[in-house]
């Protein structure tokens, strides 16, 4: 019974995962040195060596010098959001009583909640663009057939 020819050994693509090669002989970490944006802070460059990291992995590939800015401002603002979270605890409530002349008594509430909200919409949006949660990593993948 005769099942075809053999593989060559030029068409066989090595398995991918943590350290396989990428592209032209460069491996994740170095794709994610490469590209990273000189200057970063040193809590900046942390959270882009994570991030990057999982989105060079080549069965993800999203790592691209396109996304660069876009990866970083993704890692600023999980960062404030990580800083924000971490201020509100010593907050007692979130919300506060202001006594205004006429107006009486208002219930306001605490700035740090208000930015908190604006953040997370800012890195929900980033998440999207990125496809880094399952809808939208299955939204990304549709348009790249």
């Amino acid at each position: 019974m005769k099942r075809g020819p053999k593989p060559k050994l030029t068409n066989v693509i090595p398995m991918t995962g943590a350290g396989a090669p990428r592209g032209k002989g460069q491996s994740v970490a170095q794709a994610v040195t490469r590209m990273r944006p000189k200057k970063m802070p040193e809590d900046l460059r942390k959270e882009w060596d994570r991030v990057a990291r999982l989105l060079a992995e080549p069965t993800v590939d999203r790592l691209k010098p396109r996304f660069v800015d876009t990866i970083t401002e993704y890692c600023r603002a999980t960062l404030r959001l990580r800083y924000l979270r971490e201020a509100m605890p010593q907050l007692n409530t979130e919300i506060y009583r202001v006594e205004a002349g006429r107006n009486g008594t208002q219930i306001k509430q605490h700035p740090y909640v208000g930015q908190l909200h604006e953040t997370w919409r800012e890195w929900r949006t980033l998440v999207a663009m990125l496809g880094l949660s399952p809808a939208d990593e299955r939204n990304l993948n549709s348009w790249t057939g």
